[in-house]
């Protein structure tokens, strides 16, 4: 078990995925805006998905997207949860957990209305956030349920889960080197530091 929650954004293969579920990640999301460089295929999503267990599966849309077309891929059954960038407005209500990226430097917790997963997000690296920015982090994480996404390197994450008492933390996958190879070395330290 991890000492907080995990979920991995922009999973596009299988080796990643595998990795993450091992590692026991929550949530593993999947890229759903099409003519981007890490969209994921409903159905590519689907072949990998049926090989993992574990985490629940999230659909990430970063633009604007129809809600029909999210319902649409809701309704297939391939997603468990969504994730929405910080522009997206949306009327409906999707009738799964809702993630949606807020940005640090302003951050509106009025905005929080409809969203179950606020993930915190800012381009700064841990030690560049300011004491405020931080006592803002952690005001914000005693009402709802946030996800921090923020750079650090794994030598830093034990003062940032001491520091930030955040629900979760947004972690990524990325492009295999070739079929089924990839380095996790960076990131089995980070598992390492996060396995209970």
């Amino acid at each position: 078990m991890l000492k907080t929650k995990v979920k991995i954004s922009k999973v596009n293969n299988l080796t990643d995925a595998r990795y993450f579920a091992a590692m026991g990640v929550d949530y593993l999301g999947f890229c759903c805006n099409t003519g981007t460089e890490m969209y994921c295929a409903p159905s590519k999503i689907k072949e990998i998905t049926e090989w993992v267990t574990g985490p629940q599966f999230v659909l990430e849309f970063d633009g604007w997207q129809q809600e029909a077309d999210i319902q649409g891929l809701l309704s297939t059954g391939i997603g468990h949860a969504v994730h929405f960038g910080a522009f997206a407005t949306y009327a409906a209500s999707f009738e799964v957990p809702v993630f949606k990226d807020f940005i640090l430097e302003n951050i509106d917790e009025s905005d929080f209305a409809g969203v179950d997963f606020p993930v915190i997000r800012s381009e700064k690296n841990y030690h560049q956030l300011t004491d405020t920015e931080k006592s803002k982090i952690n005001d914000l994480a005693a009402q709802k349920s946030i996800f921090l996404d923020i750079l650090f390197e794994a030598k830093d994450l034990g003062e940032v889960l001491k520091n930030l008492s955040v629900y979760g933390l947004i972690l990524r996958g990325g492009d295999e080197e070739k079929i089924g190879v990839k380095s996790f070395e960076e990131l089995d330290d980070i598992f390492e530091i996060l396995q209970d």
